[in-house]
């Protein structure tokens, strides 16, 4: 397990802990804690190299296990005399003590104390005994995770290499166990951070009581339509084993194994586009193993029937002859798979550059964001390529980023064009999705204004005495805390306002005033006019 030094990390804080003999441990309940724990910080994983990088080191302890037990074996079945038989058994002990202490105090002390504590808030390495150390990283800096399996023996004790893309940095977790278990752990934690920081829950939109106000702000927030793009996975199903909810590219490898990718897709996140290496490669691969075996098939045939294979040695002859055949098909076949299984994924979020050689043995994946793109260029390697139209399409990312190679694919220019549609169109899509946030910011402060207006108005402007008797206009009046005066009386000019109702009043309904402040009312005919006070 290793990383790189604290002046590649951004935001890596390298401090000596306090000396303790378990720099962490379990509670009752299952969970993990450490030294330093912050309040509210969940250990998510504790990933440790592993164990198998602990047999090498454990070699000489174990052969002298192995000795003192064929020893101990011996001398019950052997004669001889039983001090000498004692006497290689104790030094074969001691033997055995010495590299078993050595083992234990050097090398599984260093493996124990050398991990990597995920939390919800940081990543923390930490390492040493008698000298420990401690490294850590916030997660709101982890921008991108991959994997890597770089061995034969990695797929077979299922260990790998994980590499933590930061801000400014990188941090590398080599030869951990089940390294997608922790890039998924990883990938959760960023998505949380940034689902935090993106802002806490919608609340509920307070809208105008007025249904006019309320149409002209709903019309005003009303978003954008965010644009999408073409989904290549709309028609495939999805990988053996996963549901109709699955997030990730259904596109399989390894033929009829149908071996997931293995990546996992963030929310929202859709493939757009594979990309398959030009068949030009597969050709050119295949030509060398073809030619072989144009030239062995007829030498094969040919040798024995001209007599320069005699018959003593025709056996070895054909033996020799098939196993060169079976080669060389062989070798096709894995160069097919090669070929099938090198795949370049556009998503609508990142590419990814997924190279599997022979199905299962090695993996590599790298992969970058549109928004990490600074430049792409083209580069044909020999005439013959620019004849046919293939090309190296060279993807360039600022810093520590990875930068990603589409190599010998066909149409580069083309392909080049259609990177820079879906980076402007990721583009669009953010713009959009921030002006339509903008717009329901705007939509809750104006909603919020008009209806703490709407509820001042309310409290202090004059009451709707329209259509009310002139008692029910006095009591109302009355309290909302204004008087009543009655202005005069007219015929009602058809509005149907029985005679004692009040038909319009001074200053209209709505109109701020100062508390004690007198409404002129004007009654339809046939009322009373009186001038009544607040009593």
């Amino acid at each position: 397990m290793a990383e790189k030094s604290g002046n590649n990390t951004a935001g890596g804080q390298r401090k000596r802990s306090g000396w303790r003999i378990s720099h962490f441990r379990r509670g009752a309940d299952r969970k993990w804690y450490f030294s330093g724990q912050q309040p509210g910080e969940v250990v998510r994983m504790v990933v440790r190299k592993h164990w198998c990088f602990m047999v090498r080191p454990a070699l000489p302890a174990i052969a002298s296990a192995l000795v003192l037990i064929l020893l101990l074996w011996m001398s019950t079945i052997l004669p001889g005399d039983p001090l000498i038989w004692w006497a290689l058994c104790g030094v074969a002990f001691l033997v055995f003590l010495v590299f078993a202490v050595m083992f234990a105090s050097r090398d599984l002390v260093a493996w124990w104390f050398e991990s990597f504590i995920i939390t919800n808030k940081r990543i923390i390495n930490t390492r040493g005994l008698f000298q420990p150390t401690r490294k850590e990283v916030s997660n709101d800096k982890i921008e991108q995770v991959g994997i890597g399996f770089n061995s034969l023996l990695g797929h077979v004790f299922h260990y790998g290499t994980v590499y933590v893309y930061l801000d400014g940095g990188e941090l590398i977790m080599e030869d951990v166990p089940n390294p997608k278990r922790v890039r998924d752990a990883l990938h959760d934690i960023s998505e949380d951070v940034k689902a935090k920081k993106s802002g806490a829950p919608k609340k509920e939109q307070p809208m105008p009581e007025d249904p006019v106000m309320a149409a002209v702000l709903e019309e005003l927030s009303k978003g954008k339509e965010v644009p999408s793009l073409e989904n290549a996975d709309a028609d495939l199903p999805p990988p053996p084993g996963e549901g109709e909810r699955f997030r990730g590219p259904r596109r399989t490898f390894g033929g009829i194994l149908r071996i997931p990718a293995g990546v996992r897709y963030s929310s929202g996140e859709y493939t757009v586009k594979y990309i398959q290496r030009s068949r030009y490669v597969l050709w050119r691969n295949l030509a060398i193993p073809f030619l072989i075996l144009l030239l062995v098939l007829p030498v094969a045939f040919l040798s024995p029937a001209s007599g320069i294979i005699t018959p003593s040695i025709q056996v070895y002859w054909w033996f020799i002859m098939g196993m060169l055949v079976v080669g060389c098909l062989v070798a096709m076949l894995l160069i097919y798979m090669n070929y099938v299984d090198d795949l370049y994924i556009l998503t609508n979020k990142r590419i990814i550059d997924i190279n599997r050689h022979f199905v299962l043995l090695f993996e590599r994946r790298v992969e970058t964001e549109y928004s990490k793109i600074v430049n792409l260029k083209v580069q044909v390697s020999n005439l013959l390529e620019r004849f046919l139209d293939v090309g190296n399409l060279y993807i360039e990312t600022p810093g520590n980023n990875p930068d990603i190679v589409l190599r010998t694919v066909d149409d580069p220019f083309s392909l080049m064009d259609e990177i820079q549609g879906i980076k402007g169109f990721k583009d669009r899509y953010d713009k959009a999705k921030k002006e339509n946030e903008e717009k329901e910011k705007m939509k809750l402060w104006f909603g919020t204004m008009f209806r703490q207006l709407e509820a001042r108005t309310r409290g202090r402007g004059a009451p709707d005495l329209r259509e009310k008797d002139i008692l029910t206009a006095i009591a109302y009046a009355q309290e909302c805390g204004f008087d009543v005066s009655v202005l005069a009386e007219e015929p009602d000019p058809g509005m149907g306002v029985p005679p004692g109702f009040v038909l319009r009043q001074e200053p209209p309904a709505g109109t701020l005033m100062e508390e004690g402040s007198t409404i002129g009312l004007v009654l339809s005919a046939s009322g009373k006019a009186a001038t009544l006070s607040k009593p």
